[in-house]
């Protein structure tokens, strides 16, 4: 196993919700001579410098300042999200129904909801309570399997593997965590021990689902990655990674995590808020720089894109099959759907050019709806040519998704060369 995906591997394991993969990605920024600013406070930044900062818990911008103004060079961006597709607690989850104790849930983002039945299911979330009478907010985690969706038996089922399994949202998504109707309190005693508060501090929580199986290396050769939330922390990652190891130079290279692209970025924490402009803005100095470094500038949206799956290649355009462990995928839309143009997307490929990896391409069927991303929401709120790419996966959207290792070093070189602006735009 390469070093790239040990750390991948335990990047995935500490990352079970949006904010603990922040967490992740601040102590990888921190190791690596990453200064943390704050965005009530005033900025004074020197060329070369390393900073990050941190907005409402779950959105991260990490950059390097360039050597020359960002006015007169421009920004070089990778834009990713932290959060995957899942099951989220209902404020009021509890309910005790035939013997059982259970926990009501919402679903976040697509997830293929059978992939999470019948498994080992873990939580973890956030606690609010008062601190030296301030409000503060704390995450916690229970690794130990409390949960689980159980699926009816085949026999009370008889039509599942002929229609496809099928659970009603409200009154079927029911996880089960005890038998006493006393469970629940002893749940929130766990949160609270986790969390290291009493639980009579506790003013609110949320939670949110996660499967405790670690992730595995797959295949007989073990070049398959298997593991939740691939979509998107392993592009995540590969920023962190690029971000850390490159080598600093002209242009200001600036990495953006969002939170909420699974639900449409379109939240105080998504790629749709002011927090991208406000911090190309404030690192380009003033509103006129800002506005003459956008338009040197150029954006790489990293999120995980279909391979081709056999058996189910007719779901693919037979022009467009991208597989695994043969490099990065180009996404392309005529409606949109992605931000690549013909001039981006070449720009990409003269980046992969000089990593040494291979670039594959990817547009959906013509007569289905391509998937979207952070990219054109990103794109269109600031104005800066955007090219949307992704590593190929399989299962994309299930409990456990399978990617190729040799894709993700390939990820990290390119983007490697493309924040260090190694590949001339204007």
């Amino acid at each position: 196993m390469n070093s790239e995906i040990k750390q991948l591997i335990s990047f995935l394991q500490n990352s079970p919700t949006a904010a603990h993969c922040v967490e992740a990605s601040v102590e990888i920024l921190k190791k690596t001579g990453f200064r943390q600013i704050f965005m009530d406070e005033e900025w004074k930044l020197n060329s070369g410098e390393k900073c990050m900062v941190v907005d409402s818990d779950s959105t991260v911008a990490a950059f390097i300042v360039g050597r020359k103004p960002a006015a007169d060079t421009g920004f070089r961006i990778i834009g990713t999200h932290t959060d995957a597709p899942g099951f989220r607690l209902k404020p009021e989850p509890y309910a005790y129904s035939e013997g059982l104790s259970t926990l009501g849930v919402e679903i976040y983002g697509g997830p293929t909801v059978a992939t999470w039945f019948d498994r080992d299911l873990g939580l973890a979330g956030s606690v609010s309570f008062m601190e030296n009478s301030c409000l503060t907010t704390k995450h916690f985690r229970i690794n130990s399997p409390v949960l689980r969706f159980s699926s009816p038996a085949i026999h009370l089922n008889r039509n599942a593997n002929k229609d496809g399994f099928k659970a009603n949202a409200e009154n079927q998504l029911l996880l089960i965590f005890g038998e006493d109707k006393g469970d629940y309190d002893s749940l929130k005693q766990m949160v609270a021990a986790s969390a290291g508060i009493g639980v009579e501090q506790i003013i609110d929580f949320s939670g949110e689902v996660f499967d405790v199986q670690p992730p595995t290396l797959n295949g007989i050769h073990e070049n398959f990655l298997v593991s939740a939330g691939l979509d998107n922390r392993s592009s995540t990652h590969a920023a962190l990674a690029a971000i850390t190891e490159m080598t600093p130079g002209d242009s200001t290279a600036i990495v953006f995590l969002f939170d909420n692209e699974e639900i449409g970025s379109r939240t105080v924490n998504g790629a749709a808020s002011p927090f991208m402009e406000r911090v190309l803005e404030r690192v380009s100095g003033t509103r006129e720089q800002f506005f003459r470094a956008c338009s040197r500038s150029i954006n790489v949206s990293a999120d995980c894109v279909h391979a081709v799956l056999p058996g189910w290649a007719d779901k693919h355009s037979k022009l467009s099959k991208p597989v695994l462990n043969k490099g990065p995928a180009v996404k392309m839309s005529a409606g949109g759907s992605y931000a690549s143009s013909a001039r981006t997307s070449a720009y990409f490929i003269k980046c992969a050019e000089l990593a040494h990896s291979p670039v594959q391409k990817f547009v959906s069927r013509a007569d289905a709806k391509s998937g979207g991303t952070l990219g054109p929401i990103a794109a269109t709120g600031t104005g800066i040519p955007t090219v949307d790419v992704g590593n190929p996966m399989l299962s994309m959207h299930s409990c456990r998704e399978m990617a190729g290792t040799v894709d993700h070093r390939n990820m990290i070189n390119c983007m490697k060369i493309h924040l260090e602006g190694s590949v001339a735009i204007f």
